[in-house]
């Protein structure tokens, strides 16, 4: 087809062609390889070869050469590799090129034309005329023999397409969607720049006003068709799903579920045009990624809760048990699982984590640390990173640019067995760190408490998000491989709200904010592990992953925390002990159980119930006792335990007999609320709402 002035019935058709051309975005790079080969006067075959997954662009993008060639007066033939037989004769008769004008052609689908590969490079393409320009696109790349051969090497250029700018798709999701595009960020969230992607969701439904934009089942279910096309069996599916997951997979993971067939799996998916080869493994692009995970989860959620659950214990296995290389990395994916379809603004835990390095802080660092905060904190609070790198130096990680090698991050981890006087004196954010654990309990010998005390990331750097996912992934490692950690506790800059919410998410309770962390600026975070052990908290964060912060169905229910028994009794014990001390109260891990944060009231809400187990004791004739030892200590107070033996005309022996007896029934009759209190909760969520109706 030649470029000519549209006449008669040509003239809407020209319309339509110059809408086209002036909605087209981006592939500056390819248009500009494409011009190139027309304005070449050597009278080489220029062959330009375009990859890329379903939905990117290719056939777009051929139409618009399509469109240009015309324009500059070629002759243009177009092949669709999907409705031409792979064979001499189909193809002769597709191309019907005569005389020595040189033509440009353009061949899509040409994955479906494999058979011909061969013979196309070695005869076909020798006889067209010179000058002839010849673009091929498939989701494939021509083959290694092609690329590697020498008599092609001036004229063949390969280019893999990738997806679309953030300023390019927002021009895009514009131009698809009827009327005035709502909840913008998060459409561009979930397309990542794919074209596809993008014409889907600026067709999709807006949601109720305040609630958050998700792609419908049918959208996702459109796009998985286009992209993947047919999926061998139920097998390689499964192995997409677990794919997409995890931000890399390896063949070691697909073993863990498919024991049998990881090895040819892994092969496959590592051969599909939407999957990438990283250090780490494979990693799937990440909106098929996204489309996947989530389908799974509408279309089998128990399949899909099991699957996570099983990838968690794997990487937390990892993570325990590996050289610190391969632990660092399941950290990392620790981290992406539990947040999975939940996106924290600045923690893209799967985006270019290989853009920084780190290392940790030797002899030869102290300057650069330095340096660094300097240029973070300013004058007034670098003084608290110099007098930590003299005692704790050890506990510093520096995050260097890959591409430049210039220092983007310092992350400072302070360790503590024990309290030291000029250590509080000095830095008041420990000092803090202390008094809240002390106003709960000691520390027992052998425990230690983890402060993250410096977090510091340059926000000019573009490598920003690469560097603090790197250091949450060091967070993590430090507290799942510690066996005898008691406590961690993170020191956050009093605007990083981003922080203070995937805290909040995380379990980490913030302190309460007096003039010393005031003046440092900080806030300061918690986490209790005599509260619950490391499995306990994977277990909370896979609800959260799936539920959320609150239990569906259950109206108003605060965020709350699981206990174990052990640590429930111990909370009890504690809260009597604290009973007239409402500072050290305010801390108590009983408030968040849930048969308490079930009912408002805080501290006073827990004082009426535990008052109440207390005169649940003498229900029994036998314990009255046991329940007037317990008031008397703990609810009347002012004496001492000895003071109390000799009111009841006891010996301290029968005296604390009748007091460990009493607590113990206290406890029994408080656990028994929490535990009916949690299967009430569950059976309200399951009867409202169900795990297929969260996205």
């Amino acid at each position: 087809m030649r470029g000519q002035r549209p006449t008669g019935t040509a003239a809407p058709l020209h319309a339509r062609q110059q809408t086209f051309l002036r909605r087209f975005v981006g592939r500056q790079d390819e248009l500009e390889a494409f011009r190139t080969a027309l304005d070449d006067s050597s009278g080489a075959i220029a062959v330009l070869a375009l990859h890329g997954p379903g939905g990117i662009g290719k056939t777009t993008l051929l139409r618009h050469f399509a469109l240009e060639g015309a324009q500059r007066g070629r002759d243009v033939v177009e092949v669709d590799g999907e409705r031409t037989e792979p064979t001499e004769e189909a193809f002769c008769a597709a191309v019907p090129v005569t005389g020595t004008a040189p033509p440009v052609l353009l061949v899509d689908s040409v994955d479906r034309l494999e058979p011909l590969a061969d013979w196309i490079r070695d005869q076909f393409l020798l006889r067209l005329p010179p000058g002839s320009v010849v673009v091929f696109a498939g989701r494939l790349p021509p083959s290694l023999r092609w690329q590697t051969d020498p008599s092609w090497a001036d004229t063949l250029r390969v280019h893999r397409l990738g997806g679309l700018s953030l300023s390019q798709s927002a021009r895009l999701l514009r131009d698809s969607t009827p009327g005035r595009v709502t909840q913008g960020r998060a459409r561009l969230a979930f397309a990542d720049g794919h074209p596809l992607a993008l014409r889907l969701v600026g067709q999709g439904q807006d949601t109720p006003f305040g609630g958050e934009w998700q792609p419908s089942p049918e959208i996702v279910q459109d796009f998985l068709e286009r992209v993947l096309g047919p999926v061998p069996s139920a097998v390689h599916r499964q192995a997409l799903e677990i794919c997409a997951h995890v931000p890399d997979t390896t063949e070691d993971l697909l073993r863990v579920f498919l024991p049998d067939d990881a090895h040819e799996l892994f092969g496959w998916i590592r051969h599909q045009p939407y999957a990438l080869s990283r250090r780490a493994g494979l990693r799937l692009l990440p909106v098929v990624a996204e489309a996947l995970d989530r389908d799974l989860r509408w279309r089998a959620p128990d399949t899909y809760l099991s699957m996570h659950k099983s990838v968690r214990t794997y990487l937390q296995h990892v993570i325990r048990n590996r050289p610190e290389p391969a632990s660092l990395r399941a950290a990392g994916a620790f981290n992406y699982l539990q947040t999975r379809g939940r996106r924290f603004p600045g923690f893209e835990w799967d985006e270019h984590d290989d853009a920084v390095d780190e290392t940790p802080c030797g002899p030869d660092d102290v300057r650069a640390v330095r340096d660094f905060a300097y240029e973070q904190l300013g004058t007034g609070r670098v003084a608290a990173v110099d007098f930590w790198l003299g005692r704790q130096a050890a506990g510093f990680h520096l995050y260097r640019s890959v591409r430049t090698g210039d220092v983007v991050g310092v992350l400072g981890v302070l360790s503590f067995d024990r309290w030291d006087a000029v250590e509080t004196v000095i830095d008041p954010v420990v000092a803090a760190a202390r008094d809240h654990i002390a106003a709960s309990r000691e520390l027992r010998p052998g425990q230690q408490v983890h402060l993250v005390r410096f977090a510091l990331a340059s926000r000019r750097a573009p490598e920003l998000t690469a560097t603090s996912a790197r250091m949450a992934a060091r967070v993590t490692w430090k507290l799942l491989r510690h066996q005898q950690l008691e406590w961690t506790m993170l020191a956050v800059n009093d605007v990083d709200e981003q922080s203070a919410r995937l805290l909040e998410f995380a379990d980490f309770r913030q302190l309460p904010r007096g003039p010393l962390l005031a003046e440092q600026r900080v806030r300061l975070f918690a986490h209790d592990w005599g509260t619950h052990r490391g499995d306990e908290w994977s277990d909370l964060l896979d609800d959260r992953m799936f539920f959320g912060l609150r239990t569906p169905g259950v109206a108003s229910l605060p965020s709350t925390s699981v206990l174990s028994r052990a640590s429930f009794d111990r909370a009890v014990h504690d809260a009597l002990r604290d009973w007239h001390q409402r500072e050290r109260l305010a801390t108590n891990p009983l408030l968040h159980a849930s048969f308490v944060a079930s009912r408002p009231g805080d501290q006073e809400n827990l004082r009426r119930l535990i008052v109440g187990a207390i005169e649940a004791i003498d229900k029994d004739p036998k314990a009255k006792m046991q329940r007037a030892v317990v008031w008397a200590t703990y609810v009347k107070g002012g004496s001492t335990q000895q003071a109390v033996a000799r009111e009841f005309s006891l010996s301290f022996s029968t005296y604390r007999r009748y007091l460990k007896r009493g607590i113990e029934r206290a406890c029994w009759h408080l656990w028994e609320q929490e535990v009916t209190y949690r299967a009430q909760a569950a059976v309200s969520h399951f009867n409202t709402s169900g795990p297929a109706t969260t996205w």
